[in-house]
């Protein structure tokens, strides 16, 4: 400890007498700046005042440096001159002005004592300074000292080979089949290690089952269309070359059938990208007015048997991506259809809420029960009341939509009665920080 503590102290008095240099140096060349720059305003005032334009501004003149440097001279110090009616001592600086010579004498001499007098405080502080100087660098330094010593202290263990040993059979004697099989090595120094390895595994078994799950939920839902397809498949080989009505019936079914499917595979494949950070966001300006506006019109054309309004009477700045934002609202708006009775009415709207923008899908339609609330956004997931609907959904719409808004880092809010209808709103940060892909 003390060994490490005197490599601290030396480390730190290095860098204190780096920086108190560096300050003793800064003293003394501005010192040196501030005379020159003293003497210049002194010399400037007397060419005004000698010319008597005192009230002219500084741009109407051009004085050089060179004409400074040659107005200046100094009496030989083994003379005793008289100029106009004063005499002058050796050695005096004196100022030329025209036909005039100004003496200087009086004026070096007060600003000498001056700067002098400011410099001789500067140092005493410098001095002063210099004392406490490493005591203040170890004070920031004491982090580094305190991880150095907690290192040797590690350090200076013995190596226990059977605490390592311990832990490799524990692993090994892990059975992977078994889901909610823990780490147990029953050694308190390596009881941190422990819970970090079970924390692991049991991340690890959540994804696997999430895994398994939404595989499984993805292998029913293709297996439903392809058993269709097969079965009219099988019609069409049967009597399709006889039987006109089985013709035209088969073919309509399997064309609907394939697109639900094209729809099922494009969902699975968006959503697989976007779990593996390949489905890139393409950030620019936009207005969420006019983009809501877009999916207004666009449903009003496809869908007749609804009464669709448009409340955005202002436009609503946000940066993001267009295509994806459309989508997620179209995944709204096609709930709202859905689970909504026909004529009756679906509103659309983006508004500014304080620090967010919002954009809302609102129906009257059947409205979603407090048990399936939580779940509506879960893969595959489909309420009891859109089983009992001709509903050919998949149930990844409002996944897809989650994902969507969670990239541009907003939030859903849902509210819901069942029987009296739903409001989907979409709220995103009006300065968002979108997330990395």
């Amino acid at each position: 400890m003390k060994k490490s503590a005197g490599r601290t102290t030396s480390i730190a008095r290095r860098i204190a007498w780096s920086q108190q240099r560096k300050r003793l140096w800064r003293i003394l060349w501005q010192t040196v700046v501030l005379f020159c720059v003293c003497t210049v305003v002194w010399c400037v005032g007397a060419e005004m005042g000698a010319r008597g334009d005192l009230g002219l501004r500084w741009s109407q003149r051009s004085i050089e440096l060179n004409d400074f440097l040659d107005k200046f001279f100094v009496f030989p110090s083994h003379i005793l001159v008289q100029l106009s009616g004063t005499d002058a001592f050796a050695g005096t600086a004196f100022y030329r002005i025209g036909e005039q010579s100004v003496e200087m004498g009086l004026f070096f001499f007060w600003l000498t004592f001056i700067l002098l007098s400011l410099t001789a405080l500067r140092l005493f502080w410098w001095l002063f300074s210099c004392l406490w100087a490493t005591r203040r660098v170890r004070k920031y330094l004491r982090p580094i000292d305190d991880i150095a010593q907690v290192t040797e202290s590690i350090s200076s263990h013995g190596f226990d080979e059977g605490k390592f040993h311990s832990l490799q059979e524990a692993i090994d004697h892990l059975n992977g089949a078994s889901p909610d099989e823990l780490l147990h090595i029953g050694d308190d120094d390596l009881s941190g290690l422990e819970t970090a390895v079970n924390n692991l595994i049991v991340r690890m078994h959540a994804g696997y089952r999430q895994q398994v799950r939404f595989v499984d939920d993805a292998s029913h839902e293709l297996r439903t269309p392809i058993a269709v397809i097969q079965g009219y498949a099988d019609m069409l080989a049967r009597w399709g070359s006889t039987d006109e009505k089985v013709l035209q019936e088969s073919i309509r079914a399997i064309q609907t059938e394939t697109e639900h499917m094209k729809t099922l595979v494009e969902q699975l494949l968006f959503l697989a990208r976007g779990d593996s950070g390949r489905q890139e966001l393409k950030i620019q300006p936009l207005d969420l007015a006019a983009l809501i506006r877009e999916v207004w019109e666009e449903s009003r054309m496809i869908d007749s048997l609804h009464e669709y309004a448009l409340d955005a009477p202002a436009p609503v700045p946000f940066r993001g991506d267009e295509a994806l934002l459309k989508q997620a609202v179209r995944v709204l708006v096609d709930n709202a259809r859905k689970y909504s009775p026909v004529y009756t009415r679906i509103t659309l709207r983006a508004y500014r809420d304080g620090p967010s923008v919002c954009m809302d899908v609102q129906d009257n339609g059947v409205g979603i029960s407090p048990a399936d609330a939580p779940k509506i956004f879960d893969r595959f997931f489909r309420s009891d009341t859109a089983r009992k609907t001709d509903d050919k959904g998949s149930g990844l719409g409002l996944s897809i939509a989650r994902w969507i808004v969670s990239r541009h880092g907003g939030r859903f809010q849902c509210r819901s009665y069942e029987g009296v209808g739903t409001c989907m709103t979409i709220v995103l940060p009006r300065k968002n920080e979108l997330k990395k892909t």
